[in-house]
C-alpha cells in the first residue's frame, strides 16, 4: 500500500491548490442562500431597494467566483489523477520488469495487462473524482447543517428524517453491488487472456476450421461480462430516483409545515427558501457522497490487485556486496543442481553436474519436458537454482550483481521474438553502443541476408519476417557484442541444413574467446560439440562426444537412428 500511496506525495502543491479552491466553492455556496433570504425578506418589508441591489450584486459575485473555481478545481484534479496515475503505471512497469520466470507464473499476462491499465484507469478516475466532490461534498453538507441550526427553525426534524432515509438507501444499494465488482474485473482478464489466445492462435483457428467455436467461446465470456454489469447497474438505477424522490419529498414536506410557521410570523419567507436551499445542498452531498461510496467497492478491488503486483517479492534481486566484477574468459559450473518448481511435487532437474569454458562447446539433448530450457534459465538467473550451485571462476553466481552476470551472458532463446522498430533497433537490444560495422558482422555471421538495409522496419513480433528469418536475426542479437557465455536454447530448429551449417561455421570464430552453450533436438546442430550431454527426466544419462555416446549410450543412439535416414547424420 506504501508503494500505491507514494506518488501522490508529488502532488502536494496540487493537493493544496485544490483544497483551497474547494473552500471558495463551499463559501460560495454557502453564502449564496443568506443572500437569497436577504433579498426576499427586505423586499417584503418594502425596504430601501438600493440593500437589495447591493445583496443582488453579491450573489452574482459570488456565483462568477464560483464558477472560476469550479473550472480550475476540475483542471487541477484532472492534472494530479493523470500525473498520479501516470507515476504508478510506471511503478507498476518497474515492479514487473524485476520480475523473475516465478513471479511472472504466479500473474497471467492478460492479468498483469488489465492491472496495468484498467485497475489503474479506475484508481485515477476515482482520485479526480473524489478531489472534485468528495472533498467538496461533506464540507458543503456540514457547513449547511451549521447553517441549518443558525436559523432556529423546529423544522431540522425533516432533514433528520431524510439523512436517515438516504443512509439506509446508500447501504442496501452498496451491499446488493458490492460482490460484483471483483468479478467483473476477474471477467476482464479473462476477456483479455480469451482475446489474447484467439489472435495469436489465429493461424491454426482457421487451418482446423476453428472458427465458429473460438466465437462462441469469446461470446460466452463476453456475456457474462454483460450480464454481470447489468446486475450492478440494475442495482445503481434505484439510487438516482430513490434519492429524487427523497429530496423532493424532503422539500414537500418544509413547505408544508414552514408555511404554518410563515403564517404563524415565527419564520420569515426568506428564512424559509433559504432554509430549502440549505436542506437541499446537505441531500446533495449525501447524494455524491453515495455517488463515490458505490464506486468505492470496484476501486478498492482495483487497488488490491495492483497493490498485490506492487507487494509481490521479488525472488531474485541485486545485494548490497554482490561483487560487480567478473574477470574475462571465465569458467562456469554446475555444481550438484537441483530445480523444483514451487507448485510441483517433482523436481524439474537433479543432481546437475558440468563446466563450461573458454574454447568449449557444449551441447545439451534430450527429450521434452527433460529440463533442457530450465538449465539455459538458471545461468542468467532468470530463476534460481532450489539446491547445489551455479558457479563462476569459483564464486556463487548469487554472488554477483545482476547486471554485471548478464552482460557476460547472452541467450536466444527458443522462441524468436522480434520487436517492433527497425532491424538496427532489434540488433542494438544484444548491446549497447554498437558501430554499424559491428552490426553488419553479426548479421553475416547469422547468415542474414534477407533485407535491404539496418533501418528495415520490423513489425511487432516479426510479423513481416517468417520463422527462419526470424531465428537469424534473434541469433545475431545474441552474438552481437563481446559476451563470456552464448546459449543457443533450439534456435536452429527453422533453419534449412545448409544455413545451419553456415552458421554453426561462422560461430567457430566466436568460440575461441568464449563459452557455447547449445540446446536442440537435432543431432546435425550438436554432433561436432567438444561435449553433449544426454538428458532424461531431468537427469544427465551420460555425457560425451557424438562417436562415443553413439557406442555406450542407448538413449542417443535411439535419437541418432530416429533422425539418421531424415537428416543425413553419419555415425
Amino acid at each position: 500500500m506504501k508503494e500505491i500511496v507514494e506518488p501522490l506525495k508529488k502532488q502536494i502543491p496540487r493537493i493544496g491548490i485544490i483544497i483551497i479552491l474547494l473552500i471558495i466553492q463551499v463559501y460560495c455556496e454557502l453564502t449564496l442562500p443568506s443572500y437569497t433570504a436577504e433579498i426576499v425578506n427586505k423586499g417584503i418589508q418594502n425596504t430601501n431597494f438600493t440593500i437589495i441591489y447591493q445583496a443582488g450584486e453579491m450573489m452574482i459575485l459570488m456565483v462568477i467566483i464560483s464558477v472560476f473555481a469550479t473550472i480550475l478545481n476540475s483542471y487541477f484534479s484532472s492534472k494530479l489523477s493523470s500525473s498520479y496515475a501516470k507515476d504508478l503505471r510506471e511503478i507498476v512497469f518497474n515492479k514487473v520488469l524485476k520480475f523473475s520466470n516465478h513471479e511472472l507464473n504466479h500473474f497471467s499476462r492478460s492479468s498483469l495487462i488489465t492491472r496495468s491499465t484498467n485497475d489503474i484507469n479506475q484508481i485515477q478516475n476515482i482520485l479526480g473524482l473524489m478531489f472534485r466532490t468528495m472533498l467538496f461534498a461533506p464540507i458543503l453538507g456540514i457547513g449547511s447543517i451549521i447553517k441549518v441550526f443558525e436559523l432556529q427553525t423546529d423544522l431540522t426534524w425533516i432533514i433528520v428524517v431524510t439523512f436517515i432515509t438516504v443512509i439506509i438507501l446508500l447501504i442496501t444499494v452498496i451491499m446488493s453491488v458490492m460482490p460484483y465488482f471483483r468479478k467483473i474485473q476477474e471477467i476482464i482478464d479473462k476477456i483479455n487472456r480469451t482475446s489474447r489466445e484467439i489472435l495469436i492462435g489465429m493461424p491454426v483457428i482457421k487451418a482446423f476450421i476453428r472458427q465458429d467455436y473460438e466465437r462462441k467461446r469469446f461470446d460466452s465470456t463476453n456475456q457474462d461480462y454483460l450480464k454481470t454489469n447489468l446486475k450492478v447497474y440494475r442495482s445503481m438505477l434505484i439510487l438516482l430516483p430513490g434519492m429524487n424522490l427523497v429530496l423532493d419529498l424532503m422539500v414537500v414536506l418544509i413547505l408544508y409545515f414552514g408555511s404554518f410557521s410563515a403564517l404563524n410570523g415565527t419564520l420569515l419567507t426568506g428564512d424559509l427558501i433559504a432554509f430549502i436551499q440549505y436542506s437541499t445542498q446537505i441531500v446533495t452531498s449525501f447524494v455524491m457522497i453515495g455517488g463515490f461510496m458505490i464506486n468505492l467497492p470496484r476501486i478498492l478491488v482495483s487497488i488490491r490487485r495492483v497493490n498485490e503486483v506492487l507487494d509481490t517479492e521479488i525472488t531474485i534481486n541485486n545485494n548490497d556486496n554482490d561483487i560487480k566484477d567478473i574477470a574475462e574468459n571465465s569458467k562456469l559450473e554446475f555444481k550438484n543442481v537441483t530445480f523444483q518448481y514451487p507448485e510441483s511435487e517433482k523436481e524439474t532437474l537433479k543432481n546437475i553436474n558440468f563446466t563450461l569454458e573458454t574454447g568449449k562447446m557444449t551441447a545439451i539433448i534430450g527429450g521434452t519436458g527433460s529440463g533442457k530450457s530450465t538449465i539455459l534459465n538458471l545461468i542468467p538467473r532468470l530463476q534460481d537454482v532450489t539446491s547445489g550451485e551455479i558457479l563462476i571462476n569459483n564464486e556463487n553466481i548469487k554472488n554477483y550483481n545482476l547486471k554485471t552476470l548478464r552482460e557476460k551472458i547472452s541467450l536466444a532463446p527458443q522462441k524468436a521474438l522480434l520487436f517492433s522498430g527497425t532491424v538496427k533497433s532489434n540488433i542494438e537490444t544484444g548491446s549497447e553502443n554498437l558501430t554499424t560495422s559491428q552490426i553488419e558482422e553479426a548479421l553475416n555471421i547469422a547468415q542474414v541476408d534477407f533485407i535491404k538495409s539496418l533501418d528495415e522496419k520490423v513489425e511487432q513480433g516479426g510479423a513481416n519476417f517468417s520463422g527462419g528469418q526470424k531465428q537469424r536475426l534473434s541469433i545475431a542479437r545474441a552474438i552481437v557484442g563481446k559476451h563470456d557465455f552464448y546459449l543457443f536454447d533450439d534456435c536452429f530448429s527453422a533453419l534449412d541444413m545448409n544455413t545451419e551449417r553456415k552458421v554453426k561455421k561462422a560461430l567457430s570464430n566466436i568460440k575461441k574467446e568464449s563459452s557455447m552453450l547449445i540446446v536442440s533436438q537435432r543431432i546435425s546442430t550438436i554432433m561436432d560439440a567438444d561435449e553433449i550431454i544426454v538428458l532424461d527426466n531431468g537427469e544427465i544419462i551420460d555425457k560425451g562426444q557424438h562417436e562415443e555416446l553413439v557406442d555406450r549410450c542407448a538413449i542417443y543412439r535411439e535419437i541418432v537412428e530416429t533422425q539418421q535416414d531424415n537428416m543425413g547424420v553419419s555415425q
